[in-house]
């Protein structure tokens, strides 16, 4: 299965679920620069083939994320959970399958149920989830962050 690079598609359960008006689209560019590897842990998207651009850095506010739509079951969450890091997981909800839709005070929430996730690191804040959210491996090439 190929993604394109400007992901465009809201997940139809996103959309019923009321989360449409608070997905962010990302269009994104090419850049030229060295890479930057951090490594944020295991790869829970294996769908998003390596050198997937997923945010701009710009983009992504300070304490806050986006949510980036590929298709029906591949959305993915871009944090800055303080200057200069980003971090990147699964955004599909660990407790009943909903998008997660926006990421705020540092928290990725889910309005499906109301669970909250850490951006640094994915786990479980409050609400009906029990597991923390799947991390993707990210690096930054130029101005974009990109799946490692």
């Amino acid at each position: 299965m190929e993604f394109p690079d400007h992901p465009t598609t809201v997940s139809r359960r996103c959309f019923i679920g009321g989360c449409a008006a608070a997905a962010t689209v990302i269009t994104t560019g090419t850049a030229a620069a060295a890479d930057t590897e951090t490594d944020t842990g295991a790869q829970p998207c294996g769908k998003l083939p390596p050198g997937t651009v997923l945010a701009k850095k710009a983009d992504v506010p300070l304490n806050g994320g986006v949510v980036v739509y590929f298709d029906d079951e591949t959305s993915v969450v871009v944090a800055q959970p303080k200057k200069g890091t980003y971090t990147a997981f699964d955004a599909k909800c660990t407790h009943a399958g909903c998008m997660c839709s926006e990421v705020d005070n540092n928290l990725i929430i889910c309005w499906c149920h109301d669970s909250r996730f850490s951006s640094v690191d994915g786990k479980r804040r409050s609400g009906p989830a029990k597991k923390p959210l799947p991390q993707i491996k990210t690096k930054i090439k130029g101005e974009n962050i990109v799946v490692a």
